[in-house]
């Protein structure tokens, strides 16, 4: 592979976060963020760049204070599992769903395994890669997993995807999906870093995807996340960095550029990037913006795209619904409903996410129901931590198990010192099996009972 500086950053669920709160007050200069740093001191970055315009209102003054004096001492800190964050910040809609939300491009995967083009199909695993940033524009947060919680979707090809949060600290989920042309893994274990009016999410993790016609296995390496204005003003999202997608079995990549927003809005949501051979040989050009469409197109000898060069579309985003207060696309909002499930909900899991009472409460509109229902839901994790403590026991995940770091991504650098750190977690098959026995005389459940005692 050509040289690159290598991504500090991995694929996972959980990116887009944020209020929709705003300010009034526009700051383009660059402030040192540290502990003593004063609510009125915040800095403020608007995306449009205009210092005149106020950012518009909205939120409540009071709680906006009342958070930040919680979350100023964590400047500079991993704060993914330190705070509980109160529900006017969230949307009703879990991590776990936010990683089942890039299968809605999983036709790209079908798509690249029927080609017999390697380097269209390194271009087809980069575009389903990049499928989960268009929902990266929504700015509330999802809410975070209870230790055991599982989210099951039914894929639109008929495949089935497994989530599960194998661990609570440091938080990790793993997923797994099996079709005839694909296998889809994914271990996400993402890290945060806060700075006072923004945080950068580094969602770590390993995601393997297996096209069983060829037999290509792919690794990536995606860009870092930054939602801006989380405290003050109106909040946004930008992803920026380098995504990199190894077959480790051939050697051809895709190396895709996202701009980052500069104080003006100049080349935001742009991605242009390059499909190279085994031995570095541009083979094709890849670009489009990462909330809207991608596509391929011929390249000169450097990788950049043919002036002309005709476009082969690789995904086009729906945009969110009108109206939305979340701005969800129609796939999102499918995704929180029974019809989403395999057998539309009979036989579910009931560690399912759509069955937390919080996130059904928020969902139906009762913030106060669902800041109710959210400190009883984490009281009862925290008090079954407890007694886990006092037992001697350890929690063991159902549907997934903790294995040896695989070495297979060793020979290309970038991956490995992405992976090298991240604990594997692996499919037991136990739910294939237990999918088999499932019929839709099977019951609909509402529980929500992720616990390994009676809470």
């Amino acid at each position: 592979m050509a040289d690159k500086e290598p991504a500090k950053t991995g694929l996972g669920g959980w990116v887009g976060w944020g209020t929709g709160i705003v300010g009034s007050v526009v700051s383009v200069a660059s402030k040192t963020m540290g502990s003593a740093l004063g609510y009125q001191e915040l800095q403020i970055v608007n995306p449009e760049g205009d210092e005149n315009e106020p950012a518009p209102t909205g939120g409540n003054e009071q709680e906006r204070q009342v958070l930040w004096k919680q979350v100023a001492q964590y400047v500079g800190s991993d704060i993914m599992s330190l705070l509980s964050i109160p529900v006017w910040l969230m949307e009703p809609f879990s991590t776990l769903q936010k990683i089942g939300e890039i299968t809605e491009y999983v036709d790209c995967l079908s798509r690249a395994d029927d080609t017999e083009d390697p380097y269209v199909r390194v271009a087809l695993v980069a575009a389903f890669a990049c499928g989960c940033y268009p929902g990266n524009k929504r700015t509330y947060k999802p809410f975070n997993p209870i230790l055991g919680e599982t989210f099951e979707l039914e894929l639109k090809d008929g495949t089935q995807l497994l989530v599960e949060q194998v661990s609570h600290h440091p938080p990790v989920a793993a997923g797994y999906a099996e079709s005839s042309k694909y296998i889809y893994e994914l271990v996400s274990s993402p890290k945060t870093k806060f700075y006072g009016n923004s945080l950068d999410v580094f969602p770590y993790g390993i995601t393997r995807v297996t096209l069983k016609s060829s037999g290509a296995v792919y690794a990536l390496v995606p860009p870092v996340s930054r939602a801006n204005n989380i405290i003050l003003g109106r909040t946004w999202v930008d992803t920026f960095g380098d995504l990199l997608v190894v077959n480790l079995t051939g050697g051809e990549y895709c190396a895709l550029h996202f701009n980052k927003s500069s104080w003006f809005g100049t080349g935001r949501h742009q991605v242009a990037g390059t499909v190279y051979s085994a031995d570095g040989e541009a083979k094709m050009a890849v670009a489009g913006k990462w909330h809207e469409q991608l596509a391929y197109m011929a390249c000169d000898d450097e990788g950049a795209a043919l002036k002309d060069a005709a476009p082969t579309t690789l995904w086009k985003a729906p945009g969110a619904v009108a109206g939305d207060p979340y701005g969800f696309t129609e796939y999102a909002k499918h995704l929180q409903t029974l019809e989403s499930a395999p057998l539309k909900g009979r036989g579910l899991l009931i560690s399912d996410s759509r069955n937390r009472p919080d996130l059904i409460a928020l969902l139906e509109g009762d913030s106060a129901g669902a800041g109710a229902a959210k400190h009883e839901v984490e009281e009862k994790q925290r008090a079954e931590r407890k007694q886990r403590e006092a037992k001697g026991d350890k929690w063991t995940p159902r549907w997934f198990k903790s294995v040896e770091r695989s070495t297979d991504a060793d020979l290309y650098e970038d991956v490995k010192e992405f992976e090298e750190e991240i604990q594997t977690w692996k499919f037991t098959g136990a739910y294939a099996e237990r999918s088999k026995t499932m019929s839709e005389s099977a019951p609909v459940t509402e529980e929500f009972n992720p616990w390994q005692y009676s809470c």
